[in-house]
């Protein structure tokens, strides 16, 4: 918790009660989804704890959220990846999503691995800048191909 001009504003687990917030954040970034899917979805990760959905917020409005999960491969040590990361377009470039990206950082360490990974469609060079400026380095490029089934 922190204090900003006088208003108390705090990075905290995500409650079900901020699926509206959270929705409306997705929107932002072009990724709309409907209300009762990520309540659904939120309810999942709650009772998972290989997943943690952080938000930073201040009297009930959310100004980002961050979602990160473990993974563990066959070919690899396991690691954490976040899998999600929104701010507030009106409060971008104000350390909001550095300190949510500490706040997994500090989840991940917490719980025993010792490397966080990001995705980043490569059009979003915003992104791709942000996250080199908090210590990331780019490993690879691929595509991301997908089939309905």
């Amino acid at each position: 918790m922190f204090h900003r001009e006088g208003v108390v504003i705090l990075i905290r687990k995500a409650f079900l009660s901020d699926s509206h917030e959270i929705a409306r954040l997705s929107s932002q970034l072009g990724y709309p989804v409907d209300v009762s899917q990520l309540e659904e979805r939120l309810q999942y990760i709650s009772y998972h704890n290989d997943h943690i959905v952080y938000v930073m917020e201040s009297n009930h409005v959310l100004f980002g959220w961050i979602h990160a999960n473990v993974r563990f491969l066959i070919e690899s040590s396991p690691f954490v990846e976040i899998a999600g990361l929104v701010v507030d377009s009106a409060y971008r470039g104000n350390g909001i999503g550095k300190q949510l990206v500490q706040a997994c950082e500090q989840w991940a360490a917490e719980s025993g691995f010792t490397k966080i990974r990001v995705r980043t469609n490569q059009t979003r060079s915003d992104a791709v800048q942000f996250y080199n400026r908090i210590g990331f380095i780019i490993k690879k490029s691929q595509h991301v191909l997908d089939k309905e089934i």
